[in-house]
């Protein structure tokens, strides 16, 4: 009766000790996403910052005298795409957050910024 006990016990034990080490994994997962999503948004306010420097640029310099508008068509349109990646990058990161708070057990897709693709 007693190693009846004894053995119900352990596992017990063996199964709080899985559901401890499934929390933990679970725990490291959700701060690699929020660490990649807080970086997706560093670069896109990176990324803000330059466009909006560029844009200024542009504008003063065709402000100023531009006889060739050229240049400054496309600096503008660089400009744009870096606001459209910057959007992009918003949206992964919100993207990332939303799952943390998704039921289930379904594991994240790898994102192509994170595996290089």
């Amino acid at each position: 009766m007693a190693d009846e006990r004894e053995a119900a016990l352990d596992m017990r034990e063996k199964a709080v000790q899985a559901k401890e080490s499934a929390q933990e994994g679970r725990e490291q997962e959700t701060q690699a996403i929020l660490q990649a999503a807080d970086i997706r948004d560093e670069q896109a306010d990176e990324r803000d910052a330059v466009a909006d420097a560029r844009d200024r640029a542009a504008s003063l310099h065709s402000f100023l005298r531009d006889d060739d508008y050229s240049p400054v068509h496309k600096a503008r349109l660089s400009a744009g795409m870096d606001r459209s990646d910057s959007k992009g990058d918003r949206t992964w990161a919100a993207d990332d957050r939303s799952k943390l708070t998704q039921d289930g057990t379904e594991q994240p897709e790898a994102d192509p910024v994170e595996t290089g693709g």
